[in-house]
């Protein structure tokens, strides 16, 4: 099992692609990785390394983010489990760290083999011993010491010294991954995240011995030029961590493999693009954008065709078999390349093996992203990749809240009580994980508000409901003095449709739908350009964008895509399988606000009823229309396209009773209802296929091969 060495570097082309890297920028640095990943003899060597046991700032996700990348490695690609070194917390030493890069890396490495040096931890900024007073990015390691006086020396391991470490390596197939950031915000914590930087100024220099390894490694004779390192954050930002239901890991980390998981053959190119770009800020809503840095980045060159060679012959999978059990009766899995809302509500899914045995697993129980399932049918062993076939979601799904621990007591207590009469919300302490935050409204954002200055009584003490980033969710501040069961009450609309948007959300499947569609993005004012394009990832097909009005444009997006308040966009939706496909096409906004979108514009809805045949497509809007208006304020716009092999009976009945006045885009009056009703066609149309598998669920059971969920997740600027 496991890719070729040629295989795993381009795949990490795509990867870095996906989360922000330049096009150019990848080019230069894959064409180096290319050249001699060939060799059938080439070894691939990795240290990982995950520091959460600091003596003033304990994390929590760093070692995960080890066991996230090693179970990739060995799994995904192919890496042989010895000659994967693992230093976590205690063994995490600076000496330590520095002596297994060059055993395990320097020493081991011949031209041709595959490195990866992995570190998960804070970082920080330390002087310089030059007089300019120059500050260097630095890993803070195990055994980081607590300067009681200023100019005392820290045991940190300087950034350069890293470079210096891979420019070293007798191969340049050679690459550092740094989930860490170096600025100290002022607070270890924002919301519920954990910032990966030391939480404290730092005072002091490097000390002597990181000093005297540095300079040991810049006079070595055969230093190459550059070093590649893919960075989870720009030098002035921050990286963080988040706790999901069971495990803890960093932003960057699970959505580097989580991607790397479900990537697949060069047909399916643009859609891994799609799959994960914006991950990190989507799960944060944090100004982190991963980058890499190389002091030798030049511009031009031989082009790297990715297209045409990612992942040739290397299947896209979920997760993979860790461990056969009780003579082959019971299996342990590695779930990886789920999404978390996916992974949460796994229990009682179904999973099938890549392998031509074609065994099937029935997922029992989880822990963090390792999970217990029988097996059905067929026969298996260690290490044989599985993909999901029936996904399960429970039908009471709801919203968690985290009330903010600046909250006074009684306030707290209120708040629980308050949030227990809205159905399918609750109210968890602020630790806890959560979909979104409740509490005050910082003054900051309170000087803001121009009315604010006027009467300044009526902006104290108000609530609102934020991002688990700490960012204010449009239109949910209230007045001041507002009772906090007052301000639950005033919100429960919103959260309603918060959890429509969530519902929605974990219909997305574009790495396991098996239905052949695709769909375009474009914008039609104030300039006629194609954005992007979506497709299941296992469905096949080629990097293809369609020129819009006779205009070609391949523009690659690798970040999060931008489109201009007041732009015009239309969506178009082809079948390229052999059987009708039925569509529905929401939109929701950073409010939570839910529409439906349709192909003429007197209905929103129209065209849900309509089946597109095979080979043909539509636009939503209709062709020769002027486009659907982007307005309202600045943010993440999420538009999801849902492809059925049934009609959306129930869906339409619960649009219907919304308004039925002309709304370009109709706002949906009560999104849960609707997202429900789709929730409820797509079991509909899985049926067939769940009962083939013998399964009985009171849950919803989604069948992959019957629905398929395009995402479109823009910046609205």
């Amino acid at each position: 099992m496991g890719l070729k060495r040629r295989e795993f570097l381009q795949q990490a082309g795509l990867v870095l692609a996906t989360l922000g890297i330049s096009e150019a920028g990848w080019r230069q640095l894959g064409s180096r990785y290319l050249q001699a990943l060939a060799g059938p003899g080439a070894r691939k060597l990795a240290l990982l390394v995950g520091v959460d046991k600091y003596p003033d700032s304990p994390l929590r996700g760093c070692v995960t983010d080890v066991e996230l990348q090693r179970e990739l490695l060995i799994y995904r690609f192919g890496f042989v489990p010895s000659d994967i070194l693992t230093l976590t917390d205690a063994q995490a030493t600076r000496e330590n760290i520095e002596t297994a890069f060059v055993t395990h890396l320097s020493e081991q490495a011949k031209p041709g083999d595959v490195v990866v040096f992995h570190f998960s931890g804070c970082g920080s900024r330390v002087g310089s011993i030059d007089s300019d007073g120059k500050m260097q990015n630095s890993l803070v390691p195990a055994d980081d010491v607590l300067p009681l006086l200023e100019n005392r020396s820290v045991n940190d391991i300087l950034e350069e010294t890293v470079l210096l470490l891979v420019r070293s390596l007798a191969t340049e197939q050679a690459i550092a991954i740094l989930d860490t950031s170096y600025s100290y915000p002022g607070f270890p914590k924002n919301g519920n995240f954990r910032i990966r930087s030391r939480p404290r100024p730092t005072i002091g220099q490097p000390g002597l011995a990181e000093l005297t390894f540095a300079a040991g490694l810049k006079s070595r004779p055969n230093l190459r030029s550059a070093a590649a390192v893919l960075a989870a954050a720009a030098p002035s930002q921050l990286a963080a961590e988040q706790e999901w239901n069971g495990f803890s890991a960093g932003l960057f980390t699970y959505a580097l493999t989580q991607t790397l998981w479900c990537a697949t053959p060069a047909s399916s190119f643009s859609v891994c693009v799609s799959r994960a770009a914006g991950k990190v800020e989507q799960m944060g809503w944090l100004p982190q954008q991963p980058e890499i840095r190389n002091d030798d980045l030049t511009v031009g060159g031989e082009a790297v065709n990715f297209a045409r060679s990612l992942m040739s012959n290397s299947p896209a999978a979920d997760g993979a078999v860790t461990a056969v059990e009780d003579g082959g009766k019971t299996v342990q899995l590695w779930l990886g390349g789920l999404s978390p809302g996916v992974l949460e509500s796994a229990a009682g899914s179904v999973f099938a093996v890549n392998s031509s045995q074609g065994a099937k697993l029935l997922l029992r129980g989880r822990t963090g992203l390792s999970a217990k399932a029988q097996v059905l049918d067929g026969e298996l062993a260690a290490g044989e990749l599985v993909r999901e076939e029936i996904r399960v979601l429970p039908r009471n799904i709801g919203l968690t809240v985290a009330l903010d621990s600046g909250l006074e007591r009684i306030e707290r207590v209120d708040g629980t009580s308050a949030f227990a009469t809205v159905p399918q919300v609750s109210a968890v302490g602020s630790e806890q994980p959560a979909d979104f935050r409740f509490g005050r409204i910082p003054e900051t954002i309170v000087a803001q508000t121009p009315a604010a200055a006027y009467d300044p009584a009526l902006y104290q003490g108000r609530y609102g409901l934020f991002s688990l980033g700490q960012i204010l969710i449009p239109d949910t501040q209230g007045d001041g003095g507002e009772a906090i069961k007052m301000a639950v009450q005033r919100l429960t609309p919103q959260l309603k449709a918060l959890l429509a948007a969530k519902l929605l959300r974990l219909t997305a499947n574009e790495g396991s739908s098996r239905l052949k569609v695709r769909a375009v993005l474009a914008t039609l004012a104030p300039q006629a350009r194609v954005v992007a394009q979506r497709e299941p990832v296992r469905a096949g097909g080629g990097y293809r964008l369609e020129p819009l009005n006779g205009e070609s444009e391949k523009s690659t997006h690798f970040d999060i895509l931008s489109v201009k308040n007041g732009s015009r966009v239309q969506y178009r939706l082809y079948n390229e399988g052999d059987r009708p496909v039925y569509f529905a096409v929401f939109c929701s906004d950073s409010a939570g606000r839910l529409s439906v979108l349709g192909t003429e514009g007197q209905y929103s809805a129209t065209g849900m009823s309509r089946a597109i045949a095979p080979g043909e497509n539509l636009s939503v809007p209709a062709a020769g229309a002027f486009g659907w208006p982007i307005s309202g304020a600045n943010g993440l716009m999420a538009t999801r396209i849902i492809f059925s092999e049934t009609q959306f009976d129930r869906t339409l009945a619960a649009v219907e009773l919304q308004q039925t006045r002309e709304a370009v885009p109709l706002v949906l009056l009560n999104p849960l209802n609707v997202a429900r009703a789709v929730l409820e066609d797509l079991h509909a149309a899985s049926i067939p296929g769940v009962q083939k598998m013998g399964i009985s669920t009171d849950d919803l059971a989604l069948d992959v091969r019957a629905w398929a969920t395009l995402s479109f997740v823009c910046r609205i600027v």
